[in-house]
């Protein structure tokens, strides 16, 4: 008899190859790779091995359309323009998002969109049409449940501070850790304390900050503007130079993202202002990149795999839709002037 893997050599293997050289049938073979009927122990090692040896690989489409799952998840970020996808913090979200699904043997799909409603539901159409089998939707909060619930997706929204009512999303208490951040540098002497990042109305970073301020009874610091980028972080910096200069800066900053805090160390560098001896600095995120500033960077950190985790499984374990809100903890380094590296939680 012919040694089936010598015949498929010139040639893509097929199941019923995988069942010859296996010595199981077809059926089998689909079991052993798809679920279905339970396979005894030593016949699906047979079947791996097979696999294994002729290189095998299932025709996915086929899969998909016969179960009507690719079993795929697709990760929907704001626009590549937007300065927040190439945020360093939600890179390291959407790697974690993508080792949880694959773990759960899911693909992950990532691809940018617009949050109007009209983009969304159109979005989400496709979506469907190619029989993906949820969406983590990376919105803070923005997504529009009214364009997105008709089309019958699974669907969860990332970076929520706040519960929707029918929505399932994941996130933490952005005004909670802001409020940690000032908090620590009240504690410790620092009495004018700037916020740099973005001011709007009901924004939680800002909110916390202020809300810190008050409940030590110290007059909020200057507002200076600098989004969430590493150029809006450093013009603030600058500024902050220029009132240091005439004597009427701040003894500490809190920055909104860490991105934001690497503008201001540079632009504070460039203008021989020393950190932390003259400004103390703590940011927000927690990404790989403020153990590399110098001096290092406090930061409050957010507990991404956790969210991940919970993401992931909120989406396939068919729940009802739930919030949930996930501690962050203050990481202490050099920049805001404690020696000892510690980490406080809340």
């Amino acid at each position: 008899m012919t040694d089936p893997s010598a015949r498929t050599r010139t040639r893509k293997p097929t199941r019923r190859d995988v069942a010859r050289l296996a010595g199981v049938s077809d059926a089998v073979v689909s079991y052993t790779l798809n679920g279905g009927a339970p396979v005894a122990p030593d016949t699906r090692l047979r079947v791996l091995a097979a696999v294994a040896e002729l290189g095998y690989r299932p025709n996915q489409a086929a899969r998909a359309l016969r179960s009507g799952s690719a079993r795929t998840l697709v990760l929907a970020v704001p626009d590549v323009a937007d300065p927040v996808f190439s945020n360093p913090f939600f890179a390291e979200f959407a790697a974690a998002i993508e080792s949880v699904a694959r773990e759960r043997g899911y693909a992950l799909s990532t691809t940018a969109t617009t949050f109007s409603p009209e983009g969304l539901r159109s979005r989400f159409e496709e979506f469907a049409a190619r029989m993906v089998d949820g969406v983590l939707v990376l919105s803070s909060g923005a997504a529009d449940r009214d364009a997105i619930d008709p089309v019958g997706l699974p669907w969860v929204d990332l970076n929520v501070s706040a519960a929707r009512e029918g929505v399932a999303s994941v996130g933490t208490d952005l005004r909670s850790g802001a409020e940690l951040a000032t908090e620590h540098l009240l504690d410790h002497g620092r009495t004018r304390v700037a916020f740099v990042g973005q001011a709007d109305v009901g924004e939680p970073r800002h909110a916390g900050w202020l809300a810190a301020c008050r409940s030590r009874g110290v007059p909020p610091g200057r507002v200076v503007a600098g989004g969430y980028t590493r150029e809006g972080g450093y013009a603030a910096g600058l500024r902050i130079a220029d009132d240091l200069a005439t004597g009427d800066g701040p003894d500490a900053v809190f920055a909104a993202s860490d991105r934001t805090a690497v503008g201001v160390l540079r632009a504070f560098h460039e203008r021989d202002v020393r950190v932390p001896e003259d400004v103390a600095v703590v940011a927000f995120d927690g990404s790989w990149e403020a153990e590399y500033t110098w001096p290092p960077l406090s930061t409050v950190r957010q507990p991404v795999e956790s969210m991940a985790e919970a993401a992931v499984r909120g989406l396939l374990d068919g729940s009802a839709p739930t919030h949930r809100q996930f501690p962050v903890e203050l990481v202490i380094r050099a920049s805001c002037g404690t020696h000892e590296p510690v980490t406080e939680a809340r």
